[in-house]
Order: C-alpha cells, then sequence, then structure tokens
C-alpha cells in the first residue's frame, strides 16, 4: 500500500474547525487520504517505474545484440561458404584453362614442326635443284660465248668479203684493162675470195 501522499489529520482539524462535525471530518479526511494515495504516484513508484523500464532496454538491448551476434554467426558462415564456392570455382575455371593452355600450346607446336618440317622439305629441294641451276647457267654462259664467237666470225667473214668485194669492184671500174675475156689472174682472185667466203660460213652453221 502507498504511504499517505496528505496529512489526514491535519486535514480533519481543519474539517473541524470549519463546520464539520468530528466523525463527518475524520471520515473525509481518511476517505480522500485512500484515494488519493491510490491515485496518484509518488516518488517510488516513478523509481520502480524508471528501474522496470531500465530492466525491460537492458533485457531488449541483450536480446538485440545476441539477435546481432547470431547474424553475425550466420553471415559469417554464409560468407565462408560462398568463399569456399568461389574458390573451388576458381579452381576449377583454372584447372580448365590451363588444360586449354596446354592444348593449344602443344597444336601450336604440331604446327610449328609440320612447318619446319615443310621448310626443311624445301630447303633440301632447292639444294637439289641448284647443281641443275648451275648446270644450267654453265651451259647457257658456255651457249652465249659459243653464240658471240660464231657471230663474230660471221661479222668478221662479211666485213672482209664485203671489202674483197668493194675492192673487186673498185679494181674492176678503175683499172683499164684491154677487151677480151678477163686474164686468168683475176678470176682466180675471185675465185680464191668466194671459195674462202664459203668456208668462213660454213664454220658458223
Amino acid at each position: 500500500m502507498n504511504p499517505a501522499v496528505i496529512d489526514t489529520l491535519k486535514f480533519a482539524d481543519r474539517l473541524k474547525n470549519a463546520g464539520f462535525p468530528p466523525p463527518q471530518a475524520e471520515g473525509l479526511a481518511r476517505a480522500l487520504g485512500e484515494e488519493m494515495g491510490e491515485r496518484m504516484v509518488v516518488k517510488r513508484d516513478l523509481d520502480d517505474a524508471v528501474q522496470a523500464t531500465k530492466r525491460d532496454l537492458d533485457d531488449a538491448v541483450h536480446a538485440i545484440n545476441a539477435t546481432i551476434e547470431t547474424l553475425d554467426a550466420k553471415f559469417e558462415a554464409m560468407d565462408q561458404k560462398f568463399e569456399s564456392r568461389f574458390e573451388a570455382m576458381d579452381q576449377k575455371f583454372e584447372t580448365k584453362f590451363e588444360a586449354m593452355d596446354q592444348k593449344f600450346e602443344a597444336r601450336f607446336d604440331a604446327v610449328d614442326r609440320k612447318f619446319e618440317a615443310m621448310d626443311q622439305k624445301f630447303e633440301a629441294k632447292f639444294l637439289a635443284l641448284e647443281p641443275r641451276f648451275d648446270a644450267i647457267d654453265v651451259r647457257l654462259e658456255s651457249q652465249h660465248r659459243e653464240t658471240s664467237t660464231r657471230f663474230n666470225v660471221l661479222f668478221g667473214t662479211m666485213a672482209l668479203g664485203f671489202t674483197l668485194v668493194i675492192g673487186l669492184i673498185g679494181y674492176s671500174l678503175f683499172t683499164p684493162r684491154p677487151a677480151g675475156p678477163p686474164s686468168p689472174a683475176v678470176e682466180h682472185g675471185v675465185a680464191d675470195a668466194t671459195a674462202w667466203r664459203s668456208s668462213g660460213l660454213g664454220e658458223l652453221s
């Protein structure tokens, strides 16, 4: 029961002094004190309410902290779970990419070996054909020298024959001679020049 909020004796005395009969004054003072004691809040009630509220708040804070710790534990577990999954996926992709890299590397090595073999094959063929080309060069050079020699001989023979013909024509035009058949010396010279020219042309053929 809460303590009395008002002094009922003093209040009863005041009622008596105001003209109320003593039993009525005492009854009114006692009734008013009880009613106010039940309905009014005193400092102790406020302190109790504050302490109760504080306890409730402490309980709520503890509950919230416990909930946060539980959520932190759950998030940590989820983080570790996802981390392990990501690590597994990274390892899987790394293994696959490494296998693909090795596969492509092996294919490129095979292609390089094929090209190298083809290069060596073509090199061997060119080396085998080089003596033939050298022989063809020698043959063409020989034919060129032979053709040049024949051309020079032909040109010299033609020049000499042309000179002889011009000389004979000039001799026959500008040298006076008696009428009659040509002398045997002239006929013999013309015949020798013709025979020599024919022999030069025969060598060229």
